[in-house]
């Protein structure tokens, strides 16, 4: 379908820098997933390439066709909001083809590509209704198949998922990853939730302060990031980060003890650990010993909370684990699963 190439594109307004001289690269068919909290730059990359706003340097190529003079409906990129942007006065089916009748597609195809579209997000039986008698998932699926119906080169997707409930985002999660291999569309994504970009994903561009931090599949960004803000953005819950320095290839922090972390001495660093990779110990016997500040059973596990100095740590327990809250307890890290950054700047050692 298409490929995009983004070239030192920056935004700003005034001195506020939006989007920070970005460079990178979108394969064809690929699903990409911007990552980032608010105000990282995401959506304001997403409306760039859509044509939605101008960078004010740079260049953005679809299939190697420079863009940053096309009109935002030449593209032939189609976007989907968190909206939804539903037409309330028209039925499902003049929703889906409002685009159709806007681009002068072929009365005659109208039918077909509208029921086409309808099929591939299973809204077949509800064309004849309008949108306040769907529900959200419903509506979504609508604005999805709306973007689908004209088959569009780049499928452009802004936080899509974020009015539904926790149980229709993991319905929609499935259904939006189906709908992409199956129509095999390169698809941008933005979101600020990391479960999304998680599952979704071929790549993450994981941003902030209008940069990417990095850039990587879902695994090498989870299993080795690049610096603290992705270490502590990415996973549920996220990285623990424990300041102390290292002695003689120990990692000493507050009531935190590690051996074997490094080698040599080196001061002024940060510790990381994952919480599935902590576990509970015999009291006086762990590498952080503290005591229990909280206990969330959460059904197939156990989230067990400590405090290391002011840093609190979680741990990933059994699900049956259970104990007082403020009495002594013992965490035990695997130092092979142990990460070290720089804590003045940030970056992995």
């Amino acid at each position: 379908m298409a490929s995009i190439s983004l070239q030192k594109i920056s935004k700003s307004w005034g001195l506020v820098v939006g989007v920070d001289a970005i460079d990178l690269e979108i394969k064809d068919k690929e699903f990409m997933v911007f990552l980032g909290p608010s105000g990282c730059g995401k959506t304001t990359t997403m409306r760039m390439i859509a044509g939605l706003e101008d960078p004010n340097s740079g260049e953005i190529r679809i299939d190697g066709e420079l863009m940053n003079d096309v009109d935002a409906r030449d593209r032939d990129v189609a976007m989907v909001f968190q909206s939804y942007a539903l037409y309330p006065n028209m039925t499902i089916y003049e929703n889906i083809r409002f685009p159709l009748r806007m681009r002068d597609i072929p009365k005659d195809q109208h039918d077909r590509l509208v029921r086409e579209a309808a099929a591939i997000v299973e809204l077949g039986d509800l064309l004849d209704r309008k949108p306040r008698a769907l529900s959200g998932g419903q509506r979504q699926r609508a604005a999805l198949a709306r973007a689908v119906v004209r088959h569009p080169r780049v499928f452009l997707m802004d936080e899509p998922l974020s009015n539904l409930d926790a149980k229709l985002r993991l319905t929609m999660r499935a259904q939006l990853k189906h709908i992409q291999r199956r129509l095999e569309t390169t698809t941008i994504y933005v979101t600020h939730d990391q479960i999304e970009a998680m599952t979704l994903a071929d790549r993450i561009a994981i941003m902030n302060k209008g940069k990417i931090q990095q850039l990587g599949t879902p695994d090498e960004v989870y299993n080795n990031p690049a610096n603290v803000f992705v270490a502590g953005f990415i996973g549920s819950p996220p990285m623990n980060l424990i300041k102390g320095d290292i002695e003689n290839g120990t990692f000493i922090g507050p009531d935190t003890r590690l051996e074997g972390v490094a080698k040599g001495s080196r001061k002024n660093v940060i510790l990381g650990i994952r919480p599935e990779d902590i576990s509970v110990t015999e009291a006086g016997k762990g590498s952080l010993n503290s005591k229990l500040y909280s206990l969330e059973p959460t059904g197939d596990q156990t989230l067990v909370a400590a405090f290391s100095g002011d840093q609190l740590v979680v741990a990933k327990g059994a699900r049956s684990f259970r104990q007082a809250l403020d009495t002594p307890i013992a965490l035990k890290f695997d130092a092979a699963h142990a990460y070290l950054f720089d804590a003045a700047g940030g970056e992995r050692i």
